[in-house]
């Protein structure tokens, strides 16, 4: 009787109960979540290459030397994904062959969307606003448009990552001779730190 008891118990000990999961948000990792009043503060760095300029009459060589670019952003959250602020930064870079300095200091609006993957981010940014440029005594304000992307690593909740990638369309008019309007087109490879605070 005792033995036939024991047999009958040894299925249901066999049956435990699995251990109970931790809820599943404990279980997704701890990525970043932003929103309305957070912000963020990035400085970036890196290579500036001229590529061409582009008229009425076709492209031509920018005869420049590939220079260096320096920036700092900052930008809010309107929502988890949309963010807004301002980019203002520093180019240098050198004519051929007589190396004179070109300098320009772009001041933009910009706008970001955000994509995430965590723990990476893709923002997809549009920065609009003038560039001043100063090349030996000529000094000029132009229209620059400026699209980009960044491939940013979450490190925490603070500190993020990256590198950046950008077109410069730089809009050159000169109302006493509207043949000399021209669009520079320039690509600028960034690496970055962003700060997150609210």
């Amino acid at each position: 009787m005792l033995a036939a008891f024991v047999l009958c118990a040894l299925p249901a000990a066999a049956q435990k109960a699995p251990a109970q999961e931790p809820p599943k948000e404990e279980r997704k990792p701890a990525a970043s979540a932003y929103g309305l009043g957070d912000q963020t503060l990035s400085i970036s760095l890196g290579p500036y290459v001229p590529l061409f300029y582009l008229s009425s009459v076709g492209s031509s060589s920018t005869n420049l030397t590939v220079g260096g670019t320096a920036s700092i952003a900052w930008s809010a959250y309107v929502t988890g994904a949309i963010e807004v602020g301002a980019d203002i930064g520093g180019v240098f870079a050198f004519s051929r062959p007589n190396l004179n300095t070109l300098l320009m200091l772009p001041i933009l609006f910009k706008g970001q969307y955000v994509l995430s993957f965590y723990p990476f981010e893709v923002p997809l940014s549009l920065g609009v606003g003038v560039n001043i440029v100063k090349y030996g005594d000529l000094k000029n304000i132009d229209l620059l448009i400026k699209p980009g992307a960044s491939l940013l690593w979450i490190y925490d909740s603070k500190w993020s990552f990256g590198l950046n990638l950008a077109w410069w369309w730089d809009m050159q008019f000169y109302p006493a001779d509207a043949a000399q309007n021209r669009t520079g087109n320039f690509l600028e490879l960034s690496v970055s730190a962003l700060y997150h605070y609210q």
